[in-house]
């Protein structure tokens, strides 16, 4: 996959759509799925007997920063500068930010590097499926960039609880596509390679998960009720062993 030619067409529809997706912000807080998240990633940032560094992988506009709490630094990592600007100067409910440092800086997960061992806890919430999946390549990026001990939360579309349309129709093309000819495969993937989006389901994550570095992971299902998205994400969190 060509992780260079996917990021610009990404950031070019976010150029067009980011201060809508800050507005967006606003209405996405108040629901019942982010303030399960909320819930989750301060429940992990306190598991920690002392202050962390984090790093949130496409943080957007700062949506989840206000969510952290007993980090020291947190390094929030996007493709677009638009985003990263408007996570700058207006995160949502930045009046209750308690991180101490917040480092902003522009960067593509898959092509970004990082010393071993930098970070306590990674998390990347909304990323994975608009162009990104989630691979054993990525996953072993973020086990190597965590300390000993550390955590990892992530969350991607759930296949199941997509439009039965949607699904019928994959299943009908991932049957169908290894008997095409060779020129019909070319236009496919052509076509899919513009802005690539991927879903999982619970056992491909799970087969995943079980070919990377982590030992420790576990997967959920949660349905998500917004008013901008409606749906289901699979949820992984995992850790990285103790030294």
């Amino acid at each position: 996959m060509n992780y260079e030619a996917v990021e610009e067409t990404i950031k070019a529809g976010y150029r067009e759509v980011s201060s809508q997706y800050r507005s967006d912000d606003e209405i996405e807080v108040t629901t019942a799925n982010h303030q399960r998240i909320n819930a989750t990633l301060q429940r992990i940032c306190v598991s920690f007997p002392h202050p962390i560094h984090a790093l949130e992988v496409g943080c957007g506009t700062g949506r989840n920063f206000h969510c952290l709490t007993n980090v020291e630094e947190l390094t929030g990592m996007d493709i677009s500068e638009d985003m990263l600007h408007a996570a700058e100067t207006d995160p949502v409910r930045k009046e209750t930010i308690s991180v101490k440092r917040i480092k902003l800086i522009r960067g593509n997960a898959y092509l970004a590097s990082f010393p071993p061992e930098s970070f306590h806890f990674i998390y990347s919430l909304g990323m994975f499926g608009n162009g990104c999946p989630v691979t054993k390549e990525i996953c072993d990026r973020f086990y190597d960039w965590l300390k000993p001990g550390g955590m990892v939360y992530f969350n991607t579309v759930d296949f199941a609880g997509l439009p039965w349309w949607y699904r019928a129709r994959r299943r009908t093309r991932d049957f169908v596509y290894p008997m095409l000819t060779r020129g019909l495969k070319n236009v496919l993937d052509e076509r899919e390679s513009r802005q690539p989006w991927f879903s999982m389901n619970r056992p491909q994550l799970e087969e995943v998960l079980r070919a990377t570095k982590f030992r420790v992971f576990q997967v959920a299902s949660h349905v998500c009720k917004s008013p901008l998205w409606t749906g289901r994400h699979l949820e992984c969190i995992a850790s990285k062993d103790a030294a």
